[in-house]
């Protein structure tokens, strides 16, 4: 049963209790049932004194209440035989008003000093007063009844759980809350301590004769006292206040003699038959339960043991309700006589507590699978309420210890891993003496672990019930972290390398560039170099080439200084003052030996001893007064000049890495001078070649015809401008280095082939002919013949193949159009040919019957007859019909020749859509011709008679190419701003490939053919030229054997292109 009938049973259960109206009230009880208490009270007429909330609700309503359930009372033999624990409080302060027998004993005050006790919780164990008073609240709130487990200390001080349900107690008239009830009983295993005055058994004694004193007064039907009678109604209101069923049965047969009326409203079934099944209870037990139930209950009774156990029945309306049932076994003379109990819908607490399951195993499950430790303590530490398998496995716990229970041995166990044991042990104990903070650290392990720490209070709302620890193992992430830092530093020292390295290829790769840049013009690069090298890399510097270089055979020199006092005069006096065999600086020494120099500051005296005037002195200051770093210039093995800077700034010394880029600086303007010469070299030899082939390249160049030369690597050496230009549209120096392929791709694949041939073949072809589309003209063929030659050295070896291509283009067009004119001349003949066939066949047919009528009259004449009508008729209408073809040919030529005159007036479409059927109609036999006309009138500026003869034409053609009869539709209709007539007849239908070419003169659809249909093919040309001269449009929808529709459109307003000729 669904949750939602489970709350509306409950919902109407309690419309029922609260409800007057609901209870039975009649005179006389029910077969089977034993007559109410109330009943009884209300015949002896005590209604007066019992008004539902007088007696509660007075001041001293626990007074009344003790005196209603006393010792004396009769009522309280049913609940004490139950063993049940039974006490009444307040709603508001839970202050105690009364004490069953077995409640009295378990708490040690005797029952009129259940009043004396402030509230019931001051019994209860602290931690589960919360829960109790939470459960009371929600009773008192709802009126719904609520199970409830706790504990309370007895008499001898013993924590006692007790299991049972918490009722609402309201007056019998209305909804007013007159108390709370728990009722309960201990749990198994746990028995209070007795009275020890006694006490108790005497007033169990008491009850027992007050219960059978009872039932003597209903079976011998004696009268009642009306204050006996009062309590007894009093104990019934109470009971079925209670949100359960209160019950007796045979301890044998399970048969009922009491229940509760509180039966009818938790299962539907009414208490007669409860009383009336003998086997109710065994019978309405849900399948599944009911072998295990009277199993269990036959065993309890047989041991005497009061007993409690849950389980399913099925209700009146199906509904599977779920009961808890409290039973006490009731002794006659030493063997169980009968069962006592209540019984108490659980089925909303069930479904909470499969929802409650459903979230524990949850939690279960994510406190498992997530990857920190967990722990979860007493909010003061002193036990360990839960913890997961990662925890276990982080903090390396024999499981003996956790589940000791005790936080404060686990503690101690793992004090020795800690690196730090004090402070972690202190800032526990200070977490567990301040519940409401949380925290967080990091602990460190002797083993070198890391463990994140958490710890937070665990609440329940506001109140503080433990303690959650989370670990965290960041070991690793501790580890990587200072790992990266030191690869962050070392990533920042090879950073610095690598931009120092690279700022050194920089400016090596600008050294280069300049180097390159002008390489014939030897002063403009070496005086760009030495700009470069100061003042970024040296104070000063300066290139000495006392021999010159190649064709260049004088001293050269280069120098710049970051001092302007020198920096101009620098470049003279070097010239000036060439090194010789007393050179201090150490140009001398290096063009010597060839070495690289690091030469340190030269003293003032010896440059003193070596000047020759003041401007050498000078020179000599300028270059020696910082240390030096000078690197031969070596040409095929020999110091040719000296590469010689000054460090920077004044006082430094070079560094290996600056003295390596000093060398390397100087390999690089070696090959750069080596290069120079051999440019110089090259440039010399090339010039007196270009003197030889200057002859044969203006013949080259000038041919007709193209010419090219491919290397063995079939790429262009040389190619003339009739091949690069006229042929592949490139010039001819764009070509040089390509392949064919790369030249003119759309002929690769037929011209390498030829190439290749020869280049493999060493033998020539000659008069290849290829025809083909290239990109400079895509639209037209071109035709070429290719003559491929080998080309070889005066020694015979191959160098490559040369190539002549001559344009047979036009020529070959000459022949295509020639071809072209002759075909054409060929099908204007065939057309002439078919057309005066076609008009022949045309006109002899006519011609043929007219003579044929004409000769049958004249002999009617000759003989003296009668001249009957129809030959006359017969022959008219042959005259009709040559006169037709001749119109079209008139038409034809007129439109030709743009005389075909349209003479404009308004036109009721309509009208002549009427004339011209009239007119078809007239002799047919097969074909029945029906018009559609819309219900507003058609009408257009144009020429009736144009328009006549295209409706007559299309009409003729649907009767002509519906050779089987039948229906020709002629429909008008208005489209937007245009009139629309359609001719539609169910023939043979047009190929749809030829559909496009119907309104061109002289055509006839292949299906067509001028021995069964006749015709010249001009009848739709001439409509289609008609329709558009009236700004018309006329087009066809036809599918061969469906028929067609031919649909003219003409516009509403305006008139057409012209009133008179116009060109066609």
């Amino acid at each position: 049963m669904c949750k939602a009938e489970r709350s509306r049973g409950k919902k109407e259960r309690r419309q029922t209790k609260t409800d007057p109206s609901s209870r039975t009230d009649a005179g006389a009880p029910s077969q089977g049932c034993k007559c109410s208490i109330r009943q009884v009270c209300r015949r002896g007429k005590v209604g007066d004194v019992h008004d539902g909330t007088s007696d509660l609700n007075a001041p001293g309503a626990g007074a009344t209440l003790r005196e209603m359930l006393g010792p004396k009372g009769s009522g309280l033999s049913l609940l004490d035989s139950l063993g049940a624990i039974v006490w009444l409080a307040d709603a508001t302060e839970l202050s105690l008003s009364f004490l069953n027998r077995q409640a009295s004993a378990l708490l040690g005050l005797p029952r009129s000093d259940a009043q004396s006790a402030s509230c019931v919780l001051s019994r209860v164990h602290r931690d589960d007063r919360a829960h109790l008073r939470d459960v009371c609240q929600a009773v008192a709130s709802t009126g719904t009844s609520r199970p409830v487990d706790y504990r309370i200390a007895s008499a001898s001080g013993q924590l006692v759980p007790l299991s049972g349900h918490v009722h609402a107690v309201r007056a019998e008239s209305g909804d007013a809350l007159l108390a709370l009830a728990f009722v309960g009983l201990v749990a198994p295993g746990q028995t209070p301590a007795p009275r020890p005055d006694g006490a108790a058994d005497k007033a169990h004694e008491h009850g027992s004769r007050a219960e059978d004193g009872q039932r003597d007064v209903h079976a011998a039907g004696g009268p009642l006292s009306v204050r006996r009678a009062t309590r007894l109604s009093r104990i019934e209101d109470i009971i079925d206040n209670i949100d359960g069923i209160v019950w007796e049965v045979d301890a044998d047969t399970f048969s009922f003699t009491y229940v509760s009326a509180h039966a009818e409203q938790i299962l539907g079934y009414t208490v007669a038959q409860w009383l009336a099944e003998p086997t109710f209870w065994v019978d309405h037990i849900h399948p599944d339960d009911r072998h295990w139930c009277v199993a269990l209950c036959k065993e309890a009774t047989a041991r005497g043991e009061p007993h409690r156990f849950e389980y399913r029945m099925i209700a009146a309306d199906g509904r599977v309700v779920w009961l808890r049932d409290y039973v006490r076994v009731v002794l006659d003379q030493g063997r169980p006589a009968r069962l006592r109990g209540v019984m108490v819908d659980i089925t909303e607490w069930k479904d909470v507590q499969g929802e409650l399951e459903k979230t524990v195993s949850l939690l279960r499950t994510t406190l498992d699978s997530t990857a920190d430790g967990i722990l979860v303590t007493a909010s003061d530490g002193s036990t360990i309420n839960a913890y997961n398998q990662q925890f276990v496995e982080m903090w390396r716990l024999p499981l003996s210890i956790l589940e000791q229970g005790s936080d404060e041995q686990a503690l101690a166990s793992v004090l020795d891993q800690i690196a730090d044991p004090a402070s972690f042990h202190a800032k526990v104990r200070w977490l567990y003496q301040s519940p409401e903070e949380e925290s967080y650290d990091i602990v460190a392990f002797k083993d070198g672990r890391l463990f994140e720490r958490y710890s937070r209070p665990q609440r329940i709302g506001r109140d503080v019930i433990g303690r959650v620890w989370s670990f965290r193992d960041v070991s690793r992430r501790f580890r990587a972290e200072a790992e990266r830092d030191r690869l962050l530093v070392e990533e920042r020292r090879l950073r610095a390398d690598a931009e120092r390295a690279h700022g050194r290829m920089a400016f090596l790769a600008e050294a280069s560039r300049k180097l390159a840049a002008a390489p014939l013009d030897m002063d403009r690069t070496l005086a760009a170099v030495v700009e470069l090298v100061v003042p970024s890399l040296a104070r000063w510097c300066a290139f000495v080439l006392p021999e010159g270089i190649g064709a260049r055979a004088e001293p050269t020199t280069a120098a710049t200084h970051e001092s302007a006092t020198i920096d101009d005069r620098l470049c003279p006096l070097l010239r000036r003052y060439l090194p010789g065999a007393d050179d201090p600086i150490g140009f001398t020494q290096v063009l010597r030996s060839g070495e690289p120099l690091l030469a340190s500051i030269v003293p003032d005296e010896a440059l003193l001893a070596v000047a020759r005037d003041e401007a050498h002195l000078a020179l000599l200051r300028a270059l020696g007064a910082t240390p030096r770093m000078l690197v031969p210039l070596l040409i095929q093995g020999r110091a040719m000049g000296v590469l010689a800077m000054g460090a920077r700034p004044l006082g430094s010394h070079f560094s290996p890495e600056d003295q390596a880029l000093v060398e390397e600086l100087g390999r690089r303007c070696s090959t750069a001078l080596e290069n120079m010469r051999l440019y110089g070299e090259v440039q010399e030899a090339l010039r007196r070649k270009e003197e030889s082939l200057a002859l044969l390249d203006t013949l080259f160049t000038s041919a007709p015809v193209g010419l090219a030369f491919l290397d063995r690597d079939m790429r262009y050496v040389r190619s003339n401008r009739a091949l690069a230009v006229g042929i592949h549209r490139r010039s001819p120096e764009e070509e040089i280095g390509m392949t064919p392929h790369q030249a003119i791709p759309e002929l690769a694949a037929r011209v390498e082939p030829y190439i290749r041939r020869v280049l493999e073949t060493g033998k020539p072809l000659v008069g290849v002919e290829i025809s083909a589309r290239i990109p400079a003209d895509p639209d037209h063929d071109r035709h070429w013949l290719a003559s491929y030659y080998p080309v070889r050295t005066a020694r015979g070896d191959l160098l490559g193949v040369g190539v002549v291509v001559v344009d047979l283009t036009d020529q070959k067009c000459a022949e295509e159009v020639r071809a072209k004119l002759y075909q054409e001349a060929q099908e204007a003949i065939r057309v002439r040919d078919d057309f005066l066939s076609i008009a022949s066949h045309e006109l002899k047919t006519p011609l043929a019957t007219l003579t044929l009528r004409l000769e049958q009259i004249s002999r009617r004449l000759r003989d003296g007859q009668p001249v009957d009508k129809e030959p006359l008729v017969r022959a008219l209408a042959q005259i009709g019909r040559l006169t037709a073809l001749t119109n079209d040919l008139l038409d034809v030529s007129r439109i030709a020749a743009g005389r075909l005159t349209i003479r404009a007036e308004q036109v009721a479409l309509a009208d002549l859509a009427r004339e011209a059927v009239a007119n078809a109609a007239v002799g047919l036999q097969k074909h029945t011709i029906e018009i559609v006309e819309p219900f507003e009138d058609l009408v257009v500026v144009a020429d009736r008679g144009r328009l006549a003869q295209v409706l007559g034409n299309l009409l003729d053609n649907a009767i002509k190419y519906s050779p089987a009869g039948g229906t020709i539709r002629v429909a008008l209709s208005k489209r937007d701003r245009e009139a629309v007539l359609s001719v539609t007849d169910p023939g043979i239908g047009i190929p749809r490939e030829q559909q496009g070419m119907l309104f061109e003169r002289y055509f006839r659809a292949r299906n067509a053919p001028i021995t069964s249909y006749g015709g010249l093919g001009l009848g739709l040309y001439i409509c289609r030229d008609i329709v558009e001269r009236h700004g018309g449009r006329i087009w066809t929808q036809s599918e061969v054997g469906q028929g067609s529709t031919f649909t003219i459109a003409l516009p509403l307003e305006g008139r057409p292109q012209e009133e008179q000729a116009r060109p066609g």
